[in-house]
């Protein structure tokens, strides 16, 4: 048996090194390998320099200090009469520089419109309904260029004197305002499952997300490559020539490993200009604002902390064992689709039957993405709760070998799956990529010799029956 299996693979070696080295020098990979490098660049780049011009890092490397209001004159126009003087003076001690004017609110916003920066109107008006006052709204009219926090500072201000003079004037003491404004918040929770944050819900969300889409494209656009090359050297013949030296499966397996190689140091080159980008751009970026918040324990205040405890829930627990799985998850995936698109490639007999061919391999590799992504969304309601890691389409996922490999790698970073129920769902992904490759073994030989009309896939399992 195992001199079987070993003249069968005779000559895999040189195929791999062939194949290999004629995708590396080919000018598609290179050059999409420039541009893709390019984008991650521009990408990371962006993503940590854009919101910190927008303003976004501030209320990190800034934690727990007052917006400084930099209006210089804040006209108020009090429609609804709850504002006293003593108000007013308080509003003034807090830094808003209030105006006083004769003006009604229709000329000062005519005024505002031609004024330069830093002026602002502030209104108070009562919301009625039949005859009873149901609340009140406050608009803030400011001239243009001015600061938009001066802005939002100094109407959380009035605001906030509204709501305190209303309390006040139904009856409640001074002393007593803080206590009337305590918040009552409600949520669900699965009995069993941690109680998750709003950032921890956002991590949750998003990693499976970015995780299963990167390696379904890898995976799945490195698969499409290998059925192409294997399609193109059949329809040109070049595949009975090299049939004279190399056994059919020792093509498959070498033209398999070799994309996987190309795709796996693809991966991490991009990974590396990613990473280069990000450490370039720290400095300048709200990257390196939340290194700063993650290192220092002065910045790690209100709603800072719950970022930085909701990183250190969802990351805490990672290990090299995390990575090592991942990898090996990765390789598993790709074999498991490479070998499905090698006996989709070797089924056609014109290049032109090719696209027709991939539709059902498209098909399952969509398939599988979308059962690793979309049952989060489909259980968004319960992502407080920490009940989606129970939900059973998410769970179905992590053990189907079509999805596994877009799910398991965020389970395993964000902990979703003990250590066993991982190991579990790579013994089940392997194995079905035992099978496949069996099949493989089985027909190959014979369906890459095939010129006739497209074989479907029932055909091939037929060929596996009969074998």
């Amino acid at each position: 048996m195992k001199s079987n299996v070993s003249a069968a693979t005779r000559g895999w070696k040189k195929v791999f090194g062939f194949t290999f080295v004629q995708y590396v020098k080919t000018k598609s990979f290179i050059v999409g390998t420039i541009i893709v490098s390019l984008i991650t660049m521009l990408i990371v780049g962006g993503v940590n320099i854009i919101p910190k011009m927008l303003g976004a890092g501030e209320e990190i490397s800034g934690a727990g200090q007052d917006t400084e209001i930099t209006l210089n004159a804040v006209y108020l126009v009090d429609g609804s009469g709850i504002l006293t003087d003593e108000d007013a003076e308080t509003l003034r001690s807090a830094g808003l520089a209030l105006t006083d004017t004769d003006k009604s609110e229709s000329e000062l916003i005519d005024e505002l419109s031609k004024a330069e920066a830093g002026k602002a109107l502030i209104t108070v008006t009562p919301q009625e309904y039949d005859g009873e006052i149901l609340g009140y709204a406050v608009k803030t009219f400011y001239s243009p260029d001015t600061d938009g926090d001066s802005i939002d500072a100094a109407s959380s201000l009035v605001t906030g004197m509204v709501q305190y003079r209303n309390i006040i004037d139904l009856g409640v003491a001074p002393e007593d305002f803080a206590a009337s404004q305590r918040t009552v918040t409600a949520s669900k929770i699965q009995a069993g499952s941690d109680e998750w944050s709003v950032f921890e819900s956002m991590i949750n969300y998003f990693v499976p997300m970015v995780f299963s889409l990167v390696l379904f494209i890898l995976i799945f656009a490195y698969g499409q490559t290998v059925a192409q090359s294997i399609a193109t050297e059949k329809t040109s013949r070049v595949m009975e020539l090299l049939l004279t030296s190399v056994r059919p499966l020792a093509v498959v397996i070498g033209k398999v490993l070799a994309m996987g190689l190309v795709s796996l140091l693809q991966f991490v080159l991009i990974g590396v200009v990613g990473g280069a980008s990000f450490a370039i751009t720290a400095p300048f970026g709200i990257g390196g604002d939340l290194l700063k918040m993650m290192s220092d324990p002065a910045a790690q205040v209100g709603e800072n902390a719950e970022i930085v405890e909701a990183v250190n829930s969802s990351f805490g627990s990672l290990s090299p064992l995390t990575f090592i799985l991942i990898f090996v998850i990765f390789i598993l995936g790709f074999l498991f689709f490479a070998l499905i698109a090698a006996l989709v490639g070797a089924s056609v007999s014109r290049m032109e039957d090719l696209a027709q061919a991939m539709q059902p391999y498209s098909l399952l590799g969509v398939l599988g993405f979308y059962l690793a992504y979309f049952p989060v969304m489909f259980t968004m309601e319960s992502l407080d709760t920490g009940a989606a890691a129970t939900n059973p389409m998410q769970i179905f996922s992590y053990y189907f070998p079509v999805s596994s490999p877009f799910a398991l790698p965020s389970a395993l970073l964000l902990g979703t799956l003990s250590l066993p129920q991982v190991i579990v769902a790579v013994l089940i992904l392997a194995a079905f990529v035992v099978l496949v490759a069996v099949i493989v073994a089985r027909v190959y030989e014979m369906i890459i010799l095939h010129n006739g009309s497209r074989l479907k896939f029932g055909d091939i399992l037929k060929m596996a029956g009969k074998k």
